[in-house]
């Protein structure tokens, strides 16, 4: 594990006009983004733990239908973790190494409606990535094979350039040991452990562990920049989908990780 990539997924300000919903039961979920050509999955189609899609669309007043096409990425709750991604964001992540074994903590905009909550950037799910697969032709007969419908091989998927999906791991492993039971997942409730965004802050600003984080001048590998190391307090640039680390500049971020996993996964 080289590479930790904090990567942005689900409802934005763009796509789909709101936040994702904190239930007050503190259950959460991360609503895919609308899709303009056919997808595997309508949001009707959707079921979270019983919650249909449309009761997600209505909790959060969401500018798309329950009859739209929606891009279910990544999946994280079946029989095989798959994220896909492309264009510039595919060669971001490829420029930096990403490979196997290095681990995506998926985080998005939530929100507690009922409560009128605030606005937050809170992590909603793992992969930890056992193989890379590119190029839409390959992408198609792993699916096909697998038995699985995903949108980044679905139909016409020319508009993907620099197609790829990245597989998980059965099993979360360090250095070839089993260290958790699944390689990929959802975090189903809400934890300040899993809010990145400093508490009277926009949504955009972090503060991250500093027990974990101290001592990491060179982590970033992009994107986002210490507003101030010394309290752990981060914003980034850009409106970006991935955030790499280099966590061989700083071991104990792979166990904060890591402890995230075990504790809330």
């Amino acid at each position: 594990m080289r590479r930790l990539i904090l990567s942005r997924k689900g409802f934005d300000s763009k796509a789909g006009g709101s936040a994702s919903p904190i239930f007050n039961d503190g259950s959460l979920f991360s609503i895919p983004i609308p899709q303009h050509h056919p997808s595997p999955k309508k949001y009707k189609d959707l079921d979270f733990n019983g919650i249909s899609g449309s009761k997600l669309l209505k909790e959060v007043s969401a500018k798309v239908r329950e009859t739209d096409y929606c891009h279910n990425d990544p999946m994280l709750n079946e029989k095989i973790g798959i994220f896909g991604q492309a264009s510039a964001s595919q060669t971001e992540l490829k420029n930096n190494n990403v490979s196997s074994g290095d681990l995506f903590l998926f985080f998005g905009w939530f929100k507690n409606f009922s409560a009128n909550g605030r606005d937050l950037h809170h992590l909603f799910g793992w992969l930890q990535i056992e193989k890379i697969i590119e190029g839409s032709k390959e992408i198609k007969r792993y699916l096909r094979e697998n038995n699985i419908q995903h949108p980044h091989g679905y139909g016409d998927v020319s508009r993907f350039s620099n197609n790829t999906i990245y597989i998980a791991k059965n099993k979360l492993k360090l250095n070839k040991r089993k260290i958790f039971d699944r390689g990929y997942g959802l975090f189903k409730w809400t934890h300040d452990d899993l809010i990145l965004t400093e508490k009277s802050k926009t949504r955009s600003r972090w503060k991250l562990p500093s027990k974990y984080f101290k001592d990491s001048k060179d982590l970033f590998l992009n994107r986002m920049k210490w507003e101030n190391e010394e309290e752990s307090t981060v914003f980034y640039r850009g409106f970006g989908q991935e955030f790499i680390m280099d966590i061989e500049k700083n071991p104990n971020v792979k166990k904060w990780a890591i402890n995230l996993i075990k504790k809330h996964g």
